[in-house]
């Protein structure tokens, strides 16, 4: 995987994606598996930003049980499958827990209800999977299995747990990056640290986009037939005439340097609707391990142009007192804490039922040109990682019939995208060399947080840092200054709080 920006705009496409979060590379894979052209742009690098900044949950859709919503829950079932399908080397089972207490919603019989009608919706979740990826039947546990699988479990009020199986993506980076990568590997062109500046009109019709390269400058045209955007809070900037940005809340998570429990549990915040204005109240705080750390998540916050500096510090804060309070035996300190990962959400704001100012359930899809645009350009506002893939497939359907000629039916729901996946073992100085040379890292940055580390805590030492600067160095012929600028940037990024890192992208 090479970044050639000649190959980009030597080529007339069928289809320009711009972004590359996890949704563009959803459809660019889905597209170039068709059997499109296909062009892929990203402003930053892959799946840097939202995408790489989230619980690592692949979820079920048990949630929408209680809403009623059997045909979101059975949408999500399929899709969490898919992924433990297509990239089971990114993708594995997660057990999570949650408390049972009192005689209402929460109690044993009815948790236990719950978790049958789970399994009995869920009855094909298994399909195609290999052993090692299937998910096992729910079920209740005592107070004592509890405190086995989480030493720190909320015992006050409780009468045991109710534990069923989801998924936990192991590097959300890298498993973005594999949809890119495939896509490559069937004949799509990529290239990161491409902006694109506006959308080119040609008598009428979609003509391409004008890029600017941001490493090494210029500007250059960028043909294609047809334009999707999947920008996230982006993507009106880019559209241009009959866009209108979409509402963002802020989201933020904090990262424990230390594994704190063998499932994923949940617990109700105590924090009322005032002090949580985006779900109103007693939501579910999750705490998920990973390898050698855990994730503790989510604080929502209105965006309302604030400065990002001063949410993720407030989000700290409050995240870190919501946590002593729902789980007191975890006895955490501001010590504990290696990293912040933030990123922006769209809110409902009156484009789906309820509150405005509540998180959006739905993907939104736009054709520009039928609201003033220029057509053949159109956008695609994701909500959720787990169904970015199926969001891609009904994004394609559209655009083939919008091409019309004929294409290949859909096959990214069996089609494995992790098969050049490395060894996780591999030398240091080989995965640095391939992130270079194979995988379009273009900055340390790059390698260091969403290749070779994916960003996963404990964070690399300094030491470590310098070795990758100076491998990458040598295989990207960074000056010494420039290297001790990247080397500075990775630190910055990974500072703990207090020190208040910058964004990714």
């Amino acid at each position: 995987m090479e970044r050639d920006l000649t190959r980009l705009a030597g080529t007339v496409h069928d289809l320009v994606v711009v972004g590359g979060g996890i949704h563009g590379a959803c459809i660019a894979w889905d597209a170039t598996l068709r059997g499109l052209r296909v062009a892929l742009v990203e402003r930053a690098d892959f799946g840097a930003a939202t995408s790489a900044n989230s619980l690592r949950i692949v979820h079920g859709g048990l949630r929408y049980l209680a809403r009623g919503e059997l045909r979101r829950m059975r949408e999500s079932i399929r899709e969490r499958s898919a992924l433990l399908r297509i990239a089971p080397a990114l993708v594995e089972p997660l057990s999570v827990l949650v408390p049972t207490s009192g005689t209402g919603a929460r109690s044993r019989p009815a948790l236990s209800m719950a978790l049958a009608l789970n399994d009995l919706l869920s009855l094909d979740r298994n399909r195609g999977l290999a052993s090692d990826r299937r998910l096992p039947k729910g079920r209740l546990l005592s107070m004592a299995e509890c405190r086995r699988l989480c030493p720190p479990f909320p015992t006050a009020g409780a009468s045991g747990g109710a534990l069923w199986y989801d998924a936990r993506m192991r590097h959300p980076e890298r498993l973005t990056l594999a949809f890119v990568r495939a896509a490559v590997d069937r004949g799509a062109a990529t290239a990161n640290y491409c902006r694109v500046e506006r959308v080119l009109d040609a008598g009428g019709s979609v003509r391409g986009v004008m890029v600017a390269d941001l490493m090494d400058g210029g500007e250059f045209e960028l043909r294609g037939r047809t334009v999707v955007i999947a920008g996230g809070p982006w993507t009106a900037a880019v559209a241009g005439p009959g866009s209108a940005a979409r509402p963002q809340a802020f989201a933020l998570n904090l990262v424990v340097g230390r594994r704190l429990a063998e499932t994923a549990v949940g617990a109700r915040s105590l924090t009322g609707a005032e002090g949580d204005p985006i779900i109103g109240g007693g939501r579910f705080l999750f705490l998920v391990p990973q390898e050698d750390s855990t994730l503790l998540g989510t604080w929502y916050a209105p965006a309302h142009g604030g400065r990002t500096e001063q949410l993720v510090a407030q989000g700290a804060e409050a995240l870190l007192a919501e946590f002593r309070a729902a789980f007191p035996a975890l006895e955490l300190h501001d010590s504990d804490i290696v990293r912040c990962q933030w990123g922006w959400l769209p809110l409902k704001a009156g484009r789906e039922r309820g509150r405005a100012d509540a998180l959006a359930d739905r993907p939104v899809w736009t054709d520009h040109g039928a609201v003033g645009g220029v057509p053949g350009v159109y956008s695609i506002e994701g909500v959720k990682y787990t169904t970015a893939r199926r969001v891609a497939e009904d994004v394609v359907d559209r655009l083939v019939s919008a091409l019309g000629g004929r294409f290949d039916r859909c096959r990214t729901a069996e089609t494995r995208v992790d098969a050049l996946e490395a060894a996780p073992d591999a030398p240091l100085q080989a995965r640095i060399r391939r992130a270079v040379r194979e995988e379009m890292a273009v900055t340390l940055a790059d390698v260091v947080l969403r290749r070779v580390g994916s960003g996963a805590p404990p964070e690399p030492v300094a030491e470590t840092v310098a070795t990758a600067a100076r491998v990458a160095g040598e295989e990207l012929d960074w000056t010494p200054t420039r290297q001790d600028a990247e080397i500075e940037d990775v630190m910055r990024q990974l500072k703990p709080i207090g020190s208040l890192m910058e964004p990714l992208a």
